[in-house]
């Protein structure tokens, strides 16, 4: 009997790229992101005792959230092209923007746009850099 993998996260982070390499490796035969999602989220915790959520980012499209067995999506902030400077930085922007709620014991939706705004900050900039004052609310 194979030897069952237990992973220790409990929130996965990645963009659409990355959820589908991930598949090809897992042999799921999917590229659906929304299936992969759920999949990464089905995989089982080595605690055990908390669930898994998985959130999967594909820039201007709509965020993906798999957790409890059931997939989201979450819009972005649209940006005009000519406002799109450098995506350098935006997948870790959304990240801290997201667990900036997350902390605070915010609900997912609330986290997700905490991480669409530091993402949309971050890709108007030249560099990972981020403006002496923002705005988020």
């Amino acid at each position: 009997m194979p030897k069952r993998r237990f992973f220790y996260a409990d929130y996965i982070f990645g963009n659409e790229t990355e959820a589908r390499i991930f598949s090809k490796v897992r042999g799921w035969e999917t590229e659906n992101v929304e299936e992969i999602a759920l999949k990464i989220s089905q995989l089982p915790l080595a605690s055990g005792k908390q669930k898994r959520i998985a959130v999967i980012t594909q820039g201007a499209d709509p965020v993906v959230v798999a957790e409890d067995g059931k997939v989201k999506t979450f819009p972005v902030i649209l940006l005009p092209k000519e406002k799109l400077v450098d995506t350098n930085g935006a997948g870790d922007a959304f990240v801290g923007g997201f667990l900036s709620q997350l902390v605070q014991g915010k609900s997912i939706e609330d986290c997700v746009k905490a991480g669409c705004y530091a993402a949309n900050v971050i890709i108007q900039q030249s560099g990972c850099t981020y403006p002496e004052k923002p705005d988020f609310n």
